[in-house]
């Protein structure tokens, strides 16, 4: 039988070959894909959007550090970690696309008001982190219950900053960066019960 390890690191891989896929598709097709991340921008965000970005940041990785996964593996430098940190990067430039650029702009133009936005935008999020059901049907009420909060937080910066999305990607990044892989290991051991973490 495979160990957590080796089924937390196949996890990672397969979001990386499948959001980077994607995002290398993009790449390719697009005639302003780096433009699109607002990074040439960065300079001109305003200490609002940091401190916004920064508050997401902080309050989501301590609440994810109430996890004993996600506390031991936040440190700790090994291939786990090396590939946490490679998907962490894929994914806040794939999903902040998605959800926040895409999604949000597409609400915009069909007239939702900056509150309806930010709920929708957290609501996809949240639905889409429903795969991590997998195991039990309570690390998939989790994942989503509380993705829901981040995608709001991330929309939130994506309203701050004036609708560029640079600092959204930074911060789901960070994120993703220090909670990955401890929280995909802890689904992987079915440790995820309903709002809190399974101890027996």
């Amino acid at each position: 039988m495979p160990t957590a390890e080796y089924q937390t690191l196949k996890i990672i891989s397969a979001i990386i070959l499948v959001q980077g896929g994607i995002l290398f598709y993009w790449v390719i097709t697009s005639d302003d894909f780096i433009g699109m991340l607002g990074f040439s921008a960065i300079a001109n965000m305003s200490l609002l959007s940091w401190l916004v970005a920064a508050v997401v940041v902080a309050c989501y990785i301590w609440g994810a550090a109430s996890i004993s996964q996600v506390r031991e593996h936040m440190f700790r430098f090994d291939k786990l970690k090396c590939a946490a940190l490679t998907g962490a990067l894929v994914s806040g430039v794939f999903e902040e696309l998605v959800f926040r650029k895409l999604l949000m702009d597409y609400l915009l133009e069909a007239g939702f008001g900056t509150v309806s936005q930010i709920i929708l935008s957290g609501i996809g999020f949240g639905m889409a982190h429903l795969v991590w059901g997998g195991k039990a049907v309570s690390a998939a009420v989790n994942a989503t219950f509380y993705t829901f909060f981040l995608g709001c937080g991330l929309a939130l910066v994506y309203i701050v900053s004036e609708r560029n999305l640079a600092l959204c990607i930074i911060a789901h990044t960070l994120v993703t960066a220090a909670i990955e892989p401890g929280l995909i290991k802890s689904a992987v051991l079915n440790k995820l019960g309903y709002f809190k973490e399974r101890t027996e």
